[in-house]
């Protein structure tokens, strides 16, 4: 089977503060898709692609109704931390950029984590597995 490469789409109420959100983060932005409907952001070493389109936009390519995140969550992305060090760096990153912590930094069985809300509502989970 040929590579298969994943993509994921997220609808946002504002491209531009989206764009400054996730640059402020320290994401690469994956210049080629980006427009005034989309930011694009590459998300790992793997280039694993998130596509943020204007809600309008979004409810388009679906083709239907796009779901309301401050009400219930569809999807929880987690982004790898290398140490509970850098947990703690993203709680501060994200305030500082805007984002909202939904759980403080937090011991759990596996390891250690944080979840957070972006611009738009949408929840990310930082997590530092511990060593097996």
């Amino acid at each position: 089977m040929a590579k298969m490469e994943v993509w994921a789409n997220m609808p946002v109420k504002d491209i531009e503060k989206t764009h400054r959100f996730f640059k402020q983060l320290g994401f690469k932005v994956n210049g080629p898709h980006e427009s005034n409907e989309v930011a694009s952001f590459i998300f790992s070493k793997d280039h694993f692609v998130i596509h943020f389109f204007e809600y309008d936009r979004f409810a388009q390519n679906v083709g239907n109704t796009v779901s309301n995140p401050p009400v219930g969550s569809e999807i929880l992305f987690t982004l790898a931390a290398e140490s509970k060090t850098v947990v703690d760096e993203w709680r501060a990153k994200v305030v500082e950029a805007g984002g909202t912590i939904i759980t403080e930094p937090t011991e759990i069985p596996e390891g250690y984590n944080l979840v957070f809300a972006d611009l738009d509502d949408h929840r990310w989970n930082v997590f530092y597995r511990k060593p097996q």
